[in-house]
């Protein structure tokens, strides 16, 4: 219940109607105790909030946001102080805002519901180069020493990846890629971070790159799910959609908004029952 003395929350993006955030903040706060409401600040111009906006907040005692898309590389740009190239959690800190990343931790949360984690594989591949994708490569590259491959449409962002030589390659996102990094990396670690499938794209053209893959799949997308999460499933392989993931950072945001989290376990049953 909402009350006079609720504090605010929410998530800022574009395009993000289709959202869990608030349904996981809020039961999260209710189970919990937390007197606060949890927000959707959807912008319609796809403009990232201004200064204004986050003196604002902070003067009314908000306690926190999540960054989505396509602003995590903006979030990232306006608080540096976190030194990271993609930001998905703001927080308050001794005199503003902080910020930092909880996608790449609260992916392996998720990953680990799998039994697995990056060193059961043989590489990493990512199916895109956004910010999801960015978050997750810049600790993978501080965690783990497997090779990275990223599948890309285009490379306009290249640029703003680390690339330690010998480790890391950029490719075309086609088929006949996919397929040749399957085979020179059967059991990799395959992670499909576009939003493609929520734009109707289910990205069936990278069907046929899949015949010598042999590891774990991850789609972050939830709800709309891509074709290659379908086919895998299908044949018996490893395979997870993006609700773990979402959980897991969002489990972890509520650690530094609150000082405490709601369980994992509670979160997907709930979520599981309602998201078709």
């Amino acid at each position: 219940m909402i009350q006079s003395s609720s504090r605010c929350l929410g998530i800022l993006g574009s395009g993000i109607s289709h959202s869990l955030s608030p349904l996981i903040h809020n039961y999260a706060a209710a189970q919990l105790g937390v007197d606060c409401v949890y927000l959707c600040f959807d912008s319609q111009s796809r403009q990232f909030p201004g200064a204004d906006f986050f003196q604002t907040m902070w003067d009314v005692g908000a306690l926190g946001f999540n960054v989505t898309v396509p602003f995590k590389e903006q979030a990232a740009q306006v608080f540096p102080g976190s030194g990271l190239a993609s930001v998905n959690t703001l927080y308050r800190g001794e005199k503003f805002w902080q910020a930092t990343s909880t996608d790449a931790e609260g992916f392996l949360l998720g990953l680990a519901q799998l039994n697995r984690n990056l060193d059961d594989h043989d590489a990493v591949v990512f199916l895109g180069n956004g910010g999801a994708a960015l978050a997750l490569y810049e600790h993978f590259l501080k965690v783990s020493t497997r090779p990275l491959v990223i599948l890309r449409r285009t490379a306009d962002r290249d640029a703003a990846w680390v690339k330690p030589q010998g480790r890391v390659e950029f490719l075309d996102l086609t088929a006949a890629n996919l397929d040749a990094v399957c085979r020179r990396y059967p059991k990799n670690l395959l992670l499909q971070t576009t939003s493609a499938p929520l734009h109707g794209d289910r990205l069936d053209f990278l069907l046929p790159g899949l015949g010598a893959f042999q590891g774990a799949f991850v789609d972050l997308v939830y709800g709309k799910t891509s074709a290659l999460l379908d086919y895998l499933r299908l044949k018996g392989l490893r395979t997870q959609d993006g609700l773990p993931m979402l959980i897991g950072q969002a489990l972890l945001c509520q650690k530094l908004w609150w000082g405490q989290s709601a369980k994992f376990a509670d979160v997907e049953a709930m979520l599981r029952s309602r998201v078709k």
